[in-house]
């Protein structure tokens, strides 16, 4: 009797890189954003507070979206670079072709 092969994967593997939560690139550019806001323009209570609400605001949302896309922003990214490709509309002399239900009635 032929056992079955097993394959273990580890799941760091196939986990998307993610840094607190959010997509690794956008959470080090958020976060470069708001200590440059913070040191740049001086240890101020307004900066301080601004560049907090900005951080932790941003952080969290970033944690969402990453929740409902671990890859969004590679997607959206790559999206860009083939929109000349890929225009979102329909050619000017396309033919139109009827769909028909997939289920009869």
């Amino acid at each position: 009797m032929a056992r079955d092969r097993q394959l273990i994967v580890h799941r760091s593997l196939t986990s998307p890189d993610l840094l607190a939560g959010g997509e690794r690139e956008l959470v080090i550019l958020l976060w470069t954003a708001v200590f440059a806001l913070i040191f740049g323009g001086g240890i101020r209570p307004l900066s301080l507070c601004v560049g907090l609400l900005l951080g932790l605001g941003g952080h969290y949302g970033l944690i969402q979206a990453a929740k409902r896309d671990p890859q969004w922003f590679k997607v959206y990214r790559r999206g860009l670079r083939y929109r000349a490709f890929y225009p979102a509309h329909s050619h000017a002399r396309a033919r139109f072709l009827p769909r028909h239900p997939s289920v009869p009635p």
